[in-house]
């Protein structure tokens, strides 16, 4: 009787696991980087910001030597997490590496790199406050997300 109700529930599990989509799970962000930088700066001239498991990671760089770099890390709300990974990521690794011209003349670049949940890594590099048209929400909200904890 117990060797039914295993195999049963062995059935049951495996149908319920296929049913799942794969789409879904091959879609599922997990690991999200946002950046800006300037190349012709004095200061910090490259922000970025790492968002993974809840977590919220800022940190600037400088070019030069003596200023250190500085990282903090704050909690973030899952539905503002949720509300930055909703995004149509096959759309997304369709973009080309680089659009525009990023950082010429000192313009600034600002970048989106992507990691699925199976490892696969997208980065979109874009020039500053340029973004293409279908990333638009989600930079406004990292913008304005990174805002508000710049490293100072």
């Amino acid at each position: 009787m117990k060797t039914v109700i295993l195999q049963y529930l062995a059935s049951a599990l495996i149908f319920v696991l296929s049913s799942c989509s794969n789409e879904a799970v091959y879609n599922t962000i997990t690991q999200l980087n946002y950046g800006t930088s300037f190349g012709e700066c004095i200061g910090f001239c490259k922000h970025e910001l790492t968002l993974k498991s809840n977590k919220a990671t800022y940190t600037c760089y400088s070019y030069y030597p003596t200023i250190q770099t500085l990282t903090k890390t704050d909690s973030i709300k899952k539905s503002a997490l949720d509300s930055i990974y909703n995004l149509n990521t096959s759309a997304f690794f369709n973009l080309p590496a680089t659009i525009g011209c990023p950082d010429c003349a000192d313009g600034g670049a600002e970048w989106l790199e992507i990691q699925l949940v199976n490892g696969k890594k997208h980065i979109v590099t874009f020039e500053y406050n340029n973004e293409p048209p279908s990333l638009k929400n989600q930079i406004m909200k990292l913008r304005e997300l990174f805002s508000k904890n710049k490293c100072n």
